[in-house]
């Protein structure tokens, strides 16, 4: 495998523990260990933290050190801002456009978000979320706009799944679910965008709050995507 390769598949390796999880935010990155734990040399290493440092992923400290991005209060209202904006309108796009397939696949993940609500089944919530925003951002038929808010929607990384919230927050979340897909159905495009951006600014608070709780950073490690 030449060297091009094998810093590609370094880059994919280190992304995928950042946007995962696995390499929590503030964690120090040294290029030796990286190296030994990838199974390659530090140059092909080397390559991908100046990469990912060129992409926001990492920052470098006073003393050139690597550590992993963490999230500042303004960088994720700043995010979130945007994510609000694109998302907005992609609902809006949708409701003219989306399919009577689709708008049946949004009806049978509803059940099952109402199911896991009903359950206590937090990952299963954060996932059917996920599914559901994927959804209506796919029935926008604009691949720029799907494309710009998967980029943004990763760059939450690292973050446990605190926009889940408490009770009362997963159940607005799901009702919020519930009246999207009535007013897609309806192909009420304006009551979709205001709908869609009330949803994010409040996830926004959710996580924000979660992340200001004293045990906030020591639970990061080990989670499932956000859940919104």
């Amino acid at each position: 495998m030449n060297r091009t390769s094998l810093a590609d598949g370094a880059y994919e390796e280190l992304r995928s523990a950042i946007v995962g999880g696995r390499l929590t935010p503030g964690t120090l990155v040294v290029e030796t260990d990286l190296a030994q734990m990838l199974g390659v040399s530090r140059t092909p290493v080397r390559e991908a933290l100046l990469r990912l440092e060129l992409e926001g992923y990492l920052v470098r400290q006073p003393g050139g050190r690597l550590v992993v991005h963490w999230h500042t209060k303004k960088g994720l209202d700043d995010l979130y801002l945007v994510r609000e904006l694109l998302e907005g309108y992609a609902a809006r796009l949708a409701a003219s456009r989306i399919s009577d397939q689709e708008l049946d696949q949004m009806d049978a993940l509803l059940e099952a978000d109402i199911d896991a609500y009903r359950h206590h089944r937090i990952e299963q919530l954060a996932q059917l979320n996920e599914q559901i925003h994927g959804l209506f951002l796919e029935a926008s038929r604009n691949r720029t706009l799907k494309d710009l808010v998967a980029e943004l929607r990763e760059r939450i990384h690292g973050l446990a799944l605190f926009v889940v919230g408490r009770g009362e927050d997963q159940q607005r979340f799901v009702q919020d679910h519930g009246e999207l897909a009535q007013l897609l159905r309806e192909g009420d495009g304006e009551g979709a965008e205001v709908l869609i951006r009330r949803h994010i600014r409040s996830a926004k608070d959710v996580l924000l709050e979660g992340l200001d709780t004293p045990d906030a950073g020591a639970s990061q490690a080990n989670e499932g995507p956000a859940a919104t």
